[in-house]
């Protein structure tokens, strides 16, 4: 009894000093960091005031969908399960619309946000499914469905633990996305060329090994990624200047990776912690 009583002050007093010393951001000290888009995981479930747990706009990438039962929040992480499907837990209704053979998860913030420095600290799943850190979404229906607009994307990064296709493995994917509206997720879309949109990296490690520290810095006027503290491509800020949700996924890529392989399922990609730190003026 005593020892649950000490370890309940330890957890409470942790919480609290967290809560008085926030992370400072390892870029620029003075930025403060934003409660809303920033998580520790350190509860026992996802906090539904600032993420869902699965894409309102958008059910999955065939022939996977999302599902909210692969959302976990245990030990201090944030757990995002990929699974394959048998055939007797296949509906009707996934059958036929070809979301068939697995489940993947995601979250998305309930919340946009413009500019910062974002970070996370994750290992990756040691399996095919793309492991993705991501702003996206700038558009709230009808607007997303007329011409005239744009859909923007900032991938912060993209990588897959085991792909089936080897030139995948251990590449480190840096992308940006604009698309012309009238924009819906995998069926609609007009991509508006972008100079110098994407870069890759060779890590020389596997991403499912251990953690790593992954960050992106967006202002006005410059787009940076690093790994580990380091840069590793940078560009001009030329057209995202629309707030955005922070999403966090793992995702089936067939075209891009190829299928994984369901003996290396389930499997989980883990995220210790998500900030983003922003210039208060």
């Amino acid at each position: 009894y005593i020892a649950i009583v000490m370890l309940f002050v330890s957890i409470t007093q942790l919480s609290t000093a967290q809560k008085n010393n926030p992370p400072v951001c390892p870029l620029y000290p003075d930025w403060k960091l934003n409660p809303e888009f920033s998580d520790e995981f350190n509860g026992k479930s996802l906090d539904a005031e600032k993420w869902w747990d699965f894409n309102p706009t958008m059910h999955g990438r065939k022939p996977a969908y999302f599902s909210r039962d692969n959302v976990v929040v245990n030990k201090g992480n944030l757990e995002l399960w990929a699974r394959a499907l048998k055939p007797e837990e296949v509906s009707v209704e996934n059958r036929v619309r070809g979301y068939d053979k697995f489940t993947t998860s995601i979250i998305k913030s309930k919340k946009r946000v413009k500019y910062g420095y974002f970070e996370a600290r994750c290992k990756g799943m040691k399996a095919g499914p793309s492991n993705a850190f991501w702003l996206y979404d700038p558009l709230d229906a009808p607007e997303k469905y007329k011409e005239g607009s744009f859909s923007e994307e900032i991938d912060i990064f993209e990588f897959f633990g085991k792909p089936t296709k080897k030139q995948e493995e251990r590449k480190y994917y840096m992308t940006l996305h604009r698309q012309k509206t009238p924009y819906v997720e995998t069926l609609v879309r007009s991509a508006f060329p972008l100079e110098n949109k994407s870069s890759s990296v060779t890590v020389p490690w596997n991403f499912y090994d251990d953690f790593h520290i992954y960050g992106f810095l967006w202002t006005p006027e410059i787009l940076t990624w690093y790994i580990d503290g380091k840069e590793v491509f940078t560009r001009k800020n030329d057209y995202f200047h629309t707030a955005l949700n922070v999403m966090l996924d793992t995702e089936i890529m067939e075209g891009w990776a190829g299928l994984p392989d369901p003996a290396d399922l389930p499997a989980a990609f883990y995220v210790d912690y998500c900030r983003v730190w922003q210039k208060m003026d």
